[in-house]
């Protein structure tokens, strides 16, 4: 948990499956950015919540296969281009 997280206790607890506890966070967005997430979510009928999820997942994988050497690309009108992630 982070010094800005509160535990809070996942909504299926004592109902016989014992998932980890969750973790409230709070962050500041751009309008433009909050607006992408909104839109992100209602596209793939997921929550605001599950396309953080999606996001942060994406970016792990990409930042632990870059760490092993791995480059991202991405192919895109016949044109082959590179991924780079600054940071």
């Amino acid at each position: 948990m982070t010094s800005k997280g509160r535990t809070t206790e996942h909504p299926m607890r004592g109902r016989g499956a014992t998932p980890d506890p969750l973790v409230r966070l709070s962050v500041n967005l751009s309008p433009e950015v909050a607006d992408e997430l909104k839109q992100y979510a209602g596209r793939k009928g997921v929550s605001v919540t599950e396309a953080v999820r999606r996001a942060i997942t994406v970016l792990t994988f990409v930042e632990s296969a870059q760490s092993r050497g791995a480059s991202l690309h991405l192919e895109e009108g016949g044109a082959l281009k590179e991924i780079l992630f600054l940071g």
